[in-house]
C-alpha cells in the first residue's frame, strides 16, 4: 500500500486506540487548530510539550513508533530517504520550505484532516445547536448527517474569513484572549453560528461576515444554556441589565 492513506483509513485509523494514542491526536487536534494549520518542526515540539529549543529532527523521530504502529496494521510502504532511513513524518503531513531564508513547515494530510472533520475529532468545541468544521472552499455546507445528533457541515474555511473579516474581539462583552493571555492566546476565539439548524436546508451557503460572528467560549455558552438560542442582542442585553442590577445593589461594576 501506498504512504499516502485515504480517508477511509485514517478514520480506522484515528478511532484504533490501539494504533492511535491520546498525544498523538491531541497534537494533531492543536494543529488542526492553527490558523493556517501548519508548524515548523519546533513548534510542533512546543505542541507536545518541549522547550522551543529542542532540535527539530529529535522532535520528528517522535512520530516513529505511532508510524510503525500504522504501517504494520496496513502493511504500509513507509517513504525511504536517500540514506535508506525513513520518513516517519510523511505519513502524516505534507512539507514543504518556505521563507526568505528556506525553513521547512508540516501540516496535516488532507485525507487525515477530512476524516478527523467527519468523524468530530478536530477538538472543535461543539453544542448540539451547531455545525461541525469541514473544509470546503466553496463556503457550501452539504446534505444532513448523524454524529451524535443531527448536524450539518461548516466550512472551517468559513469560520477562518470570519475571524479575518471580523477580528478576535467577542462581539458580545468585547473580551480579547491576546490582551489578556499574550501569545498564548493569540488569534483563538469561538466562531457562532447565526443561522438556526432549523432554517439551514439541504444545501447552504455561508456568508462568513453575515452568518458568522467571533465569540468568547463564556458568552458562547450562555447563548446555548437554554433550549431556545438566544440572539446576540438578547445575551447582551441580560449582560447590561445584570450589570445595573449589580450596580443599584451597591455594587462594583
Amino acid at each position: 500500500m501506498a504512504t499516502n492513506l485515504s480517508k477511509e483509513h485514517w478514520i480506522q485509523i484515528l478511532q484504533n486506540e490501539e494504533l492511535t494514542k491520546p498525544h498523538n491526536l491531541r497534537l494533531f487536534q492543536a494543529l488542526y487548530s492553527r490558523p493556517d494549520q501548519r508548524a515548523f518542526s519546533w513548534e510542533l515540539g512546543e505542541l507536545l510539550g518541549h522547550k522551543k529549543s529542542s532540535n527539530g529532527a529529535g522532535v520528528i523521530a517522535q512520530f516513529k513508533p505511532y508510524a510503525e504502529r500504522i504501517s504494520k496494521k496496513y502493511d504500509i510502504d513507509l517513504t525511504i530517504r536517500k540514506n535508506q532511513q525513513y520518513k516517519y513524518w510523511d505519513l502524516f503531513f505534507n512539507g514543504e520550505y518556505v521563507g526568505d531564508k528556506p525553513r521547512f513547515i508540516y501540516s496535516l494530510k488532507p485525507e487525515m484532516r477530512e476524516a478527523m472533520e467527519e468523524i468530530n475529532l478536530t477538538g472543535d468545541e461543539l453544542f448540539p445547536e451547531e455545525i461541525p468544521n469541514h473544509q470546503l472552499t466553496t463556503y457550501i455546507e452539504g446534505a444532513k448527517k448523524t454524529i451524535v445528533v443531527n448536524a450539518y457541515e461548516r466550512s472551517t474555511g468559513a469560520k477562518e474569513e470570519c475571524k479575518k473579516l471580523n477580528g478576535h474581539d467577542c462581539i458580545v462583552c468585547g473580551f480579547n484572549f491576546e490582551k489578556t493571555f499574550g501569545e498564548l492566546g493569540k488569534h483563538f476565539i469561538h466562531v457562532h453560528h447565526l443561522v438556526p439548524l432549523h432554517q439551514i436546508g439541504e444545501s447552504y451557503k455561508i456568508n462568513p461576515i453575515t452568518d458568522l460572528v467571533p465569540i468568547c467560549p463564556n458568552c458562547h455558552a450562555m447563548i446555548h444554556r437554554k433550549k431556545e438560542m438566544l440572539s446576540i442582542k438578547q445575551l447582551k442585553e441580560i449582560i447590561f441589565q445584570n450589570k445595573k442590577n449589580i450596580k443599584g445593589e451597591g455594587g462594583i461594576e
